[in-house]
């Protein structure tokens, strides 16, 4: 690293959580939109809270594919989603090779899977409930991770989330 590169920080709790409000907006809005097609292009979705097999597996499996496309193609291209670059964050290798700005694809889709696994089995009994816990704590264990703030979600893509301009923003010099 030269001289002039800057240090980066891990990501403080207060911005990392205002980043994922942002991000999960936007993936409401969509996955709303997603939603209404199913339903009205779909038989079986008449009672939404008893939905017959074949839209509830669209649903479980559009909607991960969605969560998981714009997790993982905005951070692998912009190195952060929308929400963490309005705030200032990006996503980067936990233990970057010389020269590294961004985390890969690869680590990008671990971590995202992680997050969105309870999306993929939303719609399976007890499975749900459990993937719904291991989401949660996967966010929630950056809390207690000192002093490098990475979550299960990281730990698993082998990536962190630190404040600041780095090397690379998207082709850009950061300066």
């Amino acid at each position: 690293m030269s001289a002039d590169t800057p240090v980066e920080r891990p990501a403080g709790f207060g911005r990392r959580v205002a980043a994922r409000l942002i991000d999960l907006v936007v993936l409401g809005g969509i996955a709303m939109l997603f939603s209404a097609l199913v339903f009205n292009a779909l038989p079986g979705t008449e009672d939404p809270l008893r939905l017959a097999t074949l839209p509830a597996l669209v649903l479980s499996v559009g909607l991960f594919a969605i969560y998981l496309a714009y997790e993982t193609v905005f951070t692998a291209l912009y190195g952060a989603t929308p929400g963490k670059l309005y705030l200032g964050l990006r996503v980067v290798p936990a233990d970057p090779p010389a020269g590294a700005a961004r985390a890969g694809a690869a680590a990008v889709l671990k971590r995202s899977v992680v997050l969105y696994v309870s999306v993929l089995l939303n719609f399976v009994p007890i499975a749900s409930f459990l993937a719904l816990m291991v989401s949660v704590y996967a966010v929630i264990s950056a809390f207690f991770d000192r002093p490098r703030r990475r979550g299960l979600h990281d730990k698993a893509g082998g990536t962190a989330v630190v404040s600041g301009t780095g090397p690379d923003r998207g082709g850009a010099s950061g300066r």
